[in-house]
């Protein structure tokens, strides 16, 4: 099991507390914010509201990329995307660097080492010139941006037939993608609540980390230790003043000799219980 929580504030400022959590949290994955919605259920907080996961959208050379976390430009210049989303947008120019080189060069590096891969396999993905489309629910295993943020086709399904079956009836999302403007650029990934309407989109195009009502969630995994002492707690029995009482009797009756051994049976099928 997981633990998430959810870290208010423009992108910058959510992820500096994410990054000062105790205990520690990473900045959680499409794909597990898509279990953690299903496991919760339609009316849980991860549900009713939005939030941004760790996924990316960048604009490189003419061709949307999209990104898992560890490809992702904002992570590491968070205040600078923040600032720059203000005004315009934040471009990839050469000193936003991944793994010591331009962004843009290792974006595209990856993007093609990894083209022959399963398209949930893949660490960053080549959309081409994809546009915003719809997706109907009882399909998302059929789009190639969904199984890439779902991580695989089986969550994908799941996650679409979890809206479809949801007291929204949402029978169709939107998967938002960014303009292409000739100019390389990166744009983040916003889940979109469940809601009436339509809604439940996939915004590959969040420009607006600037916004102060923005959030994301961290996420851990349960330790083991907790985890056990979880267990163990669902299996102690407390008991009452008087059963203890009663069956200390019957144990210090047979001790003495005055009550028969055959006693000892109904005590411990009660305490086997």
């Amino acid at each position: 099991m997981k633990n998430f929580k959810r870290y208010n504030g423009n992108f910058a400022e959510a992820l500096r507390e994410l990054a000062e959590s105790k205990p520690k949290q990473r900045f959680a994955t499409p794909a597990e914010a898509m279990d953690e919605r299903i496991r919760q259920g339609e009316n849980a907080d991860i549900c009713t509201s939005g939030a941004w996961y760790n996924a990316s959208f960048s604009e490189v050379d003419g061709r949307i990329l999209g990104t898992r976390g560890q490809f992702n430009p904002l992570v590491n210049y968070a205040q600078k995307a923040v600032d720059s989303m203000k005004n315009g947008e934040f471009y990839l120019n050469d000193d936003i660097l991944l793994n010591g080189k331009p962004a843009v060069k290792v974006l595209a590096e990856i993007a093609a080492k990894d083209s022959k891969k399963p398209v949930h396999k893949r660490r960053v993905i080549d959309l081409g010139k994809a546009k915003t489309h719809e997706v109907p629910t009882d399909s998302f295993a059929d789009d190639d941006t969904i199984v890439f943020l779902a991580e695989g086709k089986e969550r994908a399904n799941k996650y679409g037939l979890f809206l479809k079956n949801s007291k929204y009836n949402i029978t169709s999302s939107r998967v938002y993608m960014q303009n292409l403007i000739g100019k390389n650029k990166t744009r983040g990934f916003w889940l979109c609540r469940l809601d009436l309407d339509g809604w439940s989109e996939f915004s590959c195009s969040s420009r607006y980390l600037d916004g102060d009502i923005g959030s994301l969630f961290g996420v851990s995994d349960e330790s083991a230790k907790g985890t056990s002492k979880k267990i163990l707690k669902q299996f102690i029995r407390t008991y009452t003043q008087e059963e203890a009482e009663r069956y200390l009797k019957i144990l210090e009756g047979v001790k003495s000799g005055k009550i028969d051994t055959s006693k000892l049976e109904k005590v411990a099928q009660y305490f086997k219980q």
